[in-house]
């Protein structure tokens, strides 16, 4: 009797390690099959698209790419973002999503700064955009319709036929005179006067006048009360 409850027991046992291999083999294929082999997801920012998928091969991972106009100053066909990100881990064989900055309608914006209107609008065409709306304002340090600012930053990349907004300088502020009344002054002393307040007479006519001493003011323009600075033009008629 004691000898069949000895084999009976030898039996159980040999069983039961059967079971636990098995079950230890079965565990560990599982755990390898759900885990599989892991690599670090490379770092794809900033790279060309055919780099890219060329980083991705060595790792064997596949990429999903997502196209779009994401801003920024990266060149088309570049991956401008990716998940998962750089460095983490991820399975062989799984994917990486990267975003990549379209190919189609971009263009770089030029310098506009210090460039005056006329050279802008120039640049703006060949550069496939447009000027949008102009603001002025007084500025003694640039001159007067050159470009103190622009809406986008020079260099940064646009969807063709964007517009630009530009701030413009009319230059520093200018002092305003009362044009006097000169006719009948001698013509030398007019011209040391507006000198002495920093405006030009820039033209000067000489006619035959009987009876009066050359170099007396005949005419004048603006005519006298007429409020002038030294953008205005001023010109008067002098006996010969």
């Amino acid at each position: 009797m004691n000898k069949k409850v000895v084999l009976a027991g030898k039996i159980a046992g040999i069983v039961l390690g059967y079971f636990l291999l098995f079950f230890l083999a079965v565990f560990s294929t599982v755990s390898l099959l759900v885990k599989g082999d892991e690599v670090m997801a490379p770092d794809l920012l900033g790279k060309p698209l055919q780099e890219a998928y060329a980083s991705a091969a060595k790792k064997g991972i596949y990429l999903k790419k997502i196209i779009g106009d994401f801003g920024g100053t990266y060149a088309p066909n570049t991956v401008v973002n990716q998940f998962p990100a750089p460095k983490t881990s991820v399975k062989v064989k799984s994917i990486v999503k990267i975003f990549v900055a379209s190919e189609v309608g971009q263009t770089v914006v030029p310098i506009l700064v210090s460039r005056s209107q006329k050279e802008c609008e120039a640049l703006l065409k060949k550069s496939k955009l447009k000027k949008g709306h102009s603001a002025f304002i007084t500025s003694a340090e640039v001159l007067p319709d050159c470009v103190i600012s622009q809406s986008s930053p020079a260099g940064s990349r646009m969807a063709e036929g964007s517009a630009i907004d530009l701030l413009i300088s009319r230059g520093g502020e200018s002092r305003s005179f009362v044009m006097p009344d000169l006719i009948g002054k001698e013509a030398v002393k007019v011209l040391v006067f507006f000198e002495n307040q920093g405006l030009k007479i820039s033209k000067i006519e000489e006619v035959p006048y009987f009876g009066l001493k050359p170099g007396i003011v005949l005419k004048q323009f603006p005519s006298p009360g007429f409020e002038i600075s030294s953008k205005n033009l001023i010109g008067i008629q002098v006996s010969k």
